[in-house]
C-alpha cells in the first residue's frame, strides 16, 4: 500500500509542533510544492496561553513535526485501501 502524503490531510485537523514550544492547531487548507502548510481556523498555543488567529501560513523549516488524532489516520488509512483496491 502506498503511504498517506501531506496533500491527503488535507480538510483535517493537525497539531503542528513549532519551535520554542509553540503549537498549532488548526484545519489544513493546502501544501505548497514547497511543502508550507495553511491552516485556518489556527489556534496558536504557548505553554498555558493560547490564542485564535485565523488563517496562517506555516513555513516548512520551521516545523518540528506534524500530528492527527488515531481516528483521523485511521479513517484516511481505510478509504486509501478502498481507492487502490478499485485501481485496476
Amino acid at each position: 500500500m502506498n503511504m498517506l502524503k501531506l496533500s491527503d490531510f488535507i480538510g483535517n485537523t493537525l497539531v503542528v509542533s513549532l519551535a520554542e514550544d509553540r503549537i498549532l492547531i488548526g484545519s489544513l487548507v493546502a501544501v505548497d510544492a514547497q511543502m508550507n502548510l495553511l491552516l485556518d481556523h489556527a489556534e496558536e498555543r504557548i505553554g498555558s496561553r493560547s490564542r485564535m488567529m485565523g488563517l496562517v501560513s506555516v513555513p516548512r523549516h520551521s516545523v518540528q513535526s506534524i500530528k492527527v488524532t488515531k481516528p483521523v489516520m485511521q479513517e484516511l488509512t481505510a478509504k486509501r485501501v478502498e481507492l487502490m483496491a478499485n485501481i485496476v
